[in-house]
């Protein structure tokens, strides 16, 4: 069960690093939560950085056996994480959340979380996932493309009671990830998706063009349509801004 186990340490380069050491060591179970007061070298979705100062940033990770699920279905763990910490934010805040494709989380089109998840092979097979989860609670800056708890809320949680709240809804989606219920997950990402049917601009191979997001395909690539033509698209292939 995710949640079995809570490791808090003071400071910590990445609580994803953190995590793949204890578990070259054979020291990390599933469902294991490591949480840091403050992260020094963290890393997000293309190869971003993810600092936090102690207090102002929940940043978790959490390892996860998933030898359960096939190759071919693997991507669908992306969309139960993000369903996750979405809901886990959904439930400090009144201010609606959304997904933005893959799995970065957005409050009145601003960056609130962020997920890394790093698979974890061995001989051709997918053994488990250090799942990486990084949430804004205070303002450390003035970018104008992210916001944090503290502008929506004055009740911003112990990074414990976040951490709880975030393992049992991950309990939730894996619990839909084992029973196979691939069309309600996908459903409710379709439902939280960002933009999804309204026009918006996106760079593709550095020209901008319009058009709308409609979901997502077969394999977890993001379905674009321009003039009238859907068109899929990996995590290197489009972009917007927000």
């Amino acid at each position: 069960m995710i949640g079995q186990k809570f490791i808090l340490l003071d400071e910590v380069d990445s609580t994803n690093n953190y995590t793949a050491k204890l578990l070259s060591e054979g020291k990390m179970a599933h469902g294991t939560v490591i949480l840091a007061e403050k992260q020094t070298a963290g890393r997000g979705q293309r190869g971003n950085l993810w600092h936090s100062a102690s207090g102002k940033q929940f940043t978790c990770s959490v390892y996860a056996a998933t030898a359960f699920l096939s190759v071919e279905r693997y991507w669908y763990l992306n969309l139960a994480v993000a369903l996750a910490v979405r809901d886990t934010i959904q439930a400090f805040i009144p201010e609606k959340t959304a997904i933005k494709w893959p799995n970065d989380v957005l409050v009145n089109d601003k960056k609130i979380a962020g997920i890394l998840i790093e698979t974890q092979w061995n001989a051709g097979m997918i053994n488990g996932a250090i799942i990486g989860v990084g949430i804004n609670l205070q303002r450390e800056s003035d970018l104008p493309s992210s916001c944090s708890l503290s502008d929506f809320t004055d009740n911003i949680p112990e990074i414990l009671e976040m951490a709880r709240q975030l393992a049992v809804l991950l309990e939730l989606q894996f619990e839909r990830l084992r029973a196979g219920n691939w069309n309600a997950i996908l459903q409710d990402y379709h439902s939280m998706l960002w933009k999804k049917d309204i026009l918006i601009d996106a760079r593709i191979e550095n020209d901008w063009q319009e058009g709308y997001i409609r979901g997502i395909d077969g394999i977890g690539n993001l379905l674009f349509e321009i003039n009238g033509e859907e068109q899929s698209f990996g995590l290197k292939e489009i972009a917007f801004d927000y």
